[in-house]
């Protein structure tokens, strides 16, 4: 049910930029098949509710369809397009800004002791995962207000906490997590990235960016001296 709905308030409320009367909330909309387009990936929670979308990260592709989400915890180049298009049949999206201030002030609000235990080391990137009823309800929820002006300043924040936890405490938790923790390795890789993005015109060497970013050179590649 909440897939269906989710299919309706999309179709509603697309606008031809994307926005949404939602701060960091927006809506997709594809008719028709088209190549791959380049662009930075940003911090977010995308979901598909009809159709599907295709992303490549260098030698990586990602295929979510409908009911499945996709994390990208890092500002990254990617090209993406759309997938299952058919006449009539649009392909439909959500799309939601994933604010690392707002996920640290939830972490610190619930203590480490309600979180699920982290399952190894975190990599930072692109993962994608079904979407359980409970992210698909938040969703809905936060898009009716679309059509509720009068409660939207007052519910959109605690929708939009509701959607991160759900995030923070499902299967790519352990990524969603990272972005909330100011001096967590991910949030060395984001400041790596997004210097290596300034600065791609002119030689460097591994060290500079390592040091810039404030890791050590066998961390920041992923190497142990011995």
């Amino acid at each position: 049910m909440s897939l269906d709905e989710l299919r309706d308030l999309l179709e509603r409320h697309v606008r031809p930029d994307l926005a949404t009367a939602i701060d960091g909330v927006r809506v997709c909309k594809v008719d028709h098949a088209a190549s791959p387009v380049s662009s930075m990936s940003g911090t977010v929670l995308a979901v598909v509710a009809r159709g599907g979308k295709r992303l490549a990260l260098g030698d990586h592709v990602y295929d979510y369809g409908p009911g499945q989400y996709l994390v990208a915890s890092v500002d990254l180049p990617v090209t993406g397009h759309a997938i299952n298009v058919s006449p009539g049949r649009p392909a439909l999206g959500f799309g939601m800004t994933l604010e690392p201030a707002a996920i640290a002030e939830l972490l610190l609000q619930v203590g480490p002791e309600t979180l699920p235990q982290a399952r190894g080391t975190v990599r930072p990137g692109i993962a994608v995962s079904d979407a359980p009823d409970d992210l698909l309800d938040a969703i809905v929820r936060l898009l009716r207000l679309l059509d509720r002006p009068q409660d939207r300043k007052a519910l959109t924040p605690l929708f939009k906490r509701e959607i991160l936890w759900r995030l923070m405490t499902g299967e790519q938790g352990d990524t969603v997590r990272q972005l909330g923790f100011a001096d967590s390795n991910l949030s060395h890789i984001t400041r790596a990235v997004r210097w290596i993005r300034e600065n791609y015109e002119r030689p460097f060497r591994v060290e500079e960016v390592a040091q810039l970013s404030g890791m050590s050179v066998s961390a920041f590649t992923g190497t142990s001296r011995r």
